[in-house]
């Protein structure tokens, strides 16, 4: 039986956003030790929110009208929503075919820097051809290597005990950066025990 077929892009010319500078000087980064990280039922409110996908909008005042609402209604929903939101650089990009010639999308990021929630020092964000979010990664593909995102992540726990990260990327410009800031300001830590939620330690490699 044939192996299955692992393609890898190398990296382009990087395309840096400068604004990531000036995002916000919240969370720290380069945690060490293990990870504690409460996991909470993942229902259909999170799966538009988190669709691993990306949006290209780096000027929402650009957009306007119907448009610009819709863009602020969905980047509240994911601030409100994330267990994670960190700045981050894909730094590899792979795709992977099964032996039914399926595809599935795996962009190794570096985070930079943990703005709500701990990540390891790499995480690998994973989209299916049968996910709503592989096309949008599969017409950008040329300009996802070596750039800087936003990534709101919800943390997914499988039937077998599995964590896997779903996600959204988004530009990490001036404009999105100053709406994520003001967001996470307003954001409360305190959170309530409804019962839902399990602690899961993640042991850092």
């Amino acid at each position: 039986m044939a192996p299955p077929v692992v393609k890898v892009r190398a990296p382009m010319t990087p395309y840096r956003f400068p604004a990531c500078l000036l995002l916000f000087a919240l969370a720290g980064c380069g945690a060490s030790g293990p990870i504690q990280r409460d996991i909470t039922p993942f229902t259909a409110e999170h799966e538009p929110a988190f669709e691993n996908g990306l949006d290209m909008v780096r000027d929402p005042e650009a957009l306007g009208g119907a448009w610009l609402r819709t863009w602020e209604e969905d980047i509240d929903r994911r601030v409100t929503l994330a267990d994670v939101v960190a700045l981050v650089t894909v730094k590899t990009f792979r795709t992977d075919v099964d032996l039914e010639r399926n595809e599935t999308y795996r962009l190794v990021t570096e985070v930079e820097r943990e703005y709500l929630g701990e990540l390891e020092d790499e995480i690998v964000l994973t989209v299916s051809a049968s996910e709503a979010g592989f096309g949008t990664i599969s017409d950008n593909e040329r300009r996802i290597l070596d750039s800087q995102f936003i990534a709101f992540i919800k943390f997914q726990e499988a039937a077998d005990g599995s964590i896997r990260a779903r996600w959204h990327l988004s530009p990490a410009s001036e404009p999105v950066a100053r709406r994520v800031r003001d967001l996470l300001r307003e954001r409360r830590d305190v959170v309530e025990d409804d019962g839902t939620r399990r602690r899961v330690i993640i042991h850092r490699n």
